[in-house]
């Protein structure tokens, strides 16, 4: 299982899955499908891991101009219970820093939209 030994790996991992999938010829929304299900076991073993797939796959896709919205209610509702995130104990604080900057990154964006 691949343990969020550090945010900025599995940030690349994402980046490079997006831009293979988009290469292929998927949609937005196919390729935020095929990364959720790509992604699936670290989101289900780790809500920081969720977390961090979540927030790079939407700052991915706004980037673009697009943005699913079950993927970003389910990131508003993350960002929101972020005090019950046991990031401390699964991050470096200097991946701590990083979520907090791609947050607000993606709270600018969405209060652009």
């Amino acid at each position: 299982m691949l343990m969020l030994s550090n945010y900025k790996e599995l940030e690349q991992y994402i980046v490079e899955d997006f831009e293979e999938f988009l290469d292929e010829g998927l949609s937005l929304s196919q390729v935020t499908e095929k990364l959720l299900v790509e992604y699936h076991r670290g989101i289900v073993n780790s809500k920081v891991e969720k977390l961090v797939i979540y927030l790079t796959i939407a700052l991915l896709c706004l980037d673009k101009g697009y943005l699913r919205e079950d993927l970003k209610n389910n990131l508003n509702i993350m960002i929101s219970d972020i005090s019950l995130l046991p990031l401390k104990e699964e991050l470096e604080s200097e991946d701590i820093k990083k979520i907090m900057f791609d947050i607000g990154k993606f709270n600018e964006q969405i209060g652009d939209n």
